[in-house]
């Protein structure tokens, strides 16, 4: 069932959640949790591969975010300001992680860089995250609402302060991005209709 594309009133906008945030409203902040968190959990999985140690990234940056965004300069670009920020955790966890990987290899013979257990995406998931990761951040926000969230043209125009008509076109160059980097040859009929299924 595709998500529907009729307006809601009811949709604050990012700026107007930050705003309210800053003057006091501590539950508003999950808002922004409730709008984001898929989305930054896909942009922390292709990086750390592991569900949990992504949630626990996630978890990391909704509460650096909360007391750092006073020095959010511009509130109606939150989105992007979150997912780039949880993307740089999540290089750090997995550098941490590596660390005390090789910090635990009891001998020599065992090879410190393959990963252990069996990785959480497979091939097609992580290249369709990967993929995501590399939009510009406008054109990445627009997709996470759309298809993460599953939020209509009209709520992410409300949430991101921007035109329907703005949205659309990112939403077009961004499925245009990713048809291209997927090598899809029926790229007219292709769009990222199952994105959502990939985050849990």
């Amino acid at each position: 069932m595709e998500p529907s594309n009729q307006p809601s009133s009811s949709i604050p906008s990012d700026a107007h959640v930050v705003d309210r945030v800053r003057r006091g409203d501590v539950q508003a902040y999950g808002t922004l949790v409730e709008r984001y968190e898929r989305a930054a959990l896909a942009a922390v999985l292709p990086i750390v591969r592991d569900l949990h140690a992504a949630q626990d990234v996630v978890q990391d940056v909704f509460v650096h975010g909360y007391t750092r965004l006073g020095g959010l300069r511009d509130p109606s670009r939150f989105g992007p300001w979150l997912l780039r920020a949880a993307e740089r955790e999540a290089v750090h966890a997995s550098r941490r992680a590596r660390r005390m990987r090789i910090a635990a290899t009891p001998t020599d013979d065992v090879d410190v860089g393959v990963e252990t257990g069996e990785p959480l995406l497979s091939d097609e998931r992580e290249l369709l995250l990967r993929s995501v990761r590399s939009l510009p951040a406008h054109e990445r926000v627009a997709v996470s609402l759309r298809y993460f969230e599953g939020r209509g043209v009209h709520d992410i125009a409300k949430a991101t302060g921007l035109a329907v008509g703005t949205i659309t076109k990112q939403l077009s160059r961004a499925i245009q991005r990713l048809r291209e980097q997927l090598n899809y040859k029926d790229s007219e009929s292709w769009k990222p209709r199952t994105t959502k299924s990939l985050v849990p």
